[in-house]
């Protein structure tokens, strides 16, 4: 499924288009070269016209043997890698996919030698879409016991560890356990695997959490008092509070509830040999020393 389609619809082949395109060619070559024949001799055999047929009809049943639709060479197909805006990490700026992810995921698939699309979407309909489409992954994405079944996993591509955090001037905020946010309000991502973790511990929605679909909304609710905590991360943090009039100085982390890291995972369909070499190339980049560049590039 390509972004944009809903359940049932197909895809177009690459076989299909160069039929059309050949068909297209085959008979206005034809026509333009034996018109003069046929308008001279309306009398011609059917071998008269089968001859100039067979001439572009034989290279065209190669060429479509050569390219069946959904080909299993990897080297051969184009994946999508769905995302989201979620700077750092990944985002776009001026229609180019950018972030620290976005350069370690780019990185991973050179290394694997496979060619990759990258689409960003909200993550709902990114996650929605790597679900549906046999032929995609996404990144960045936590691994949970929820999600586990579904894809295919590769990573962590990324270390980070996700808190929640109060404001320094509220120092009344005592958090501990999970238990302890039963007494307060905090602000959380829709569709994020946090929210669920939350929810499984037994807080509500619009009670004890207050769900947003951005991060500007989120930080919104937090720094006007209906939020007493918001979740984020040594990546995320800092720049959701650009320009906000706070800084990571005025934050206080005062329970983490990840430390696992970001992952890139595929969708079930991909097969097992792509998914070996995607971790292998991971273990390389891992080893490079590239990962901890690119952090430094973004977060300086």
């Amino acid at each position: 499924m390509r972004p944009g389609c809903y359940p049932g619809e197909q895809k177009i082949y690459l076989q299909s288009a160069c039929s059309q395109v050949i068909f297209f060619f085959l008979f206005k070559g034809i026509f333009q070269q034996d018109s003069a024949f046929f308008m001279q001799r309306p009398w011609c055999s059917l071998t008269a016209v089968i001859q100039p047929l067979l001439r572009f009809l034989i290279p065209l049943v190669l060429l479509t043997c050569a390219l069946p639709a959904g080909t299993s060479h990897a080297e051969g197909r184009i994946y999508t890698v769905y995302t989201e805006e979620l700077e750092p990490v990944h985002f776009t700026r001026q229609g180019i996919h950018v972030g620290i992810a976005t350069e370690i995921v780019q990185a991973i698939f050179k290394e694997a030698g496979l060619a990759i699309a990258l689409e960003s979407y909200p993550w709902k309909r990114s996650y929605y879409y790597s679900r549906h489409d046999g032929n995609s992954f996404i990144y960045t994405i936590n691994r949970s016991p929820e999600r586990e079944k579904h894809f295919h996993w590769i990573g962590p591509i990324l270390p980070k560890r996700t808190w929640l955090y109060r404001l320094k001037s509220r120092d009344h905020i005592r958090v501990s356990c999970l238990d302890d946010l039963k007494n307060y309000t905090t602000t959380v991502m829709l569709g994020y695997s946090l929210t669920k973790k939350l929810e499984d511990a037994g807080l509500r929605r619009d009670k004890e959490l207050i769900v947003k679909t951005t991060k500007k909304d989120q930080l919104h609710v937090f720094l006007h008092g209906h939020a007493d905590l918001i979740t984020g991360n040594e990546f995320t943090l800092p720049r959701v509070l650009k320009g906000s009039g706070f800084t990571v100085n005025d934050m206080v982390p005062v329970l983490q509830m990840s430390d696992q890291g970001y992952y890139l995972a595929a969708n079930l369909q991909i097969s097992p040999e792509i998914i070996a070499r995607l971790q292998a190339a991971n273990k390389k980049i891992q080893q490079s020393g590239l990962v901890q560049q690119i952090i430094k590039k973004y977060m300086e």
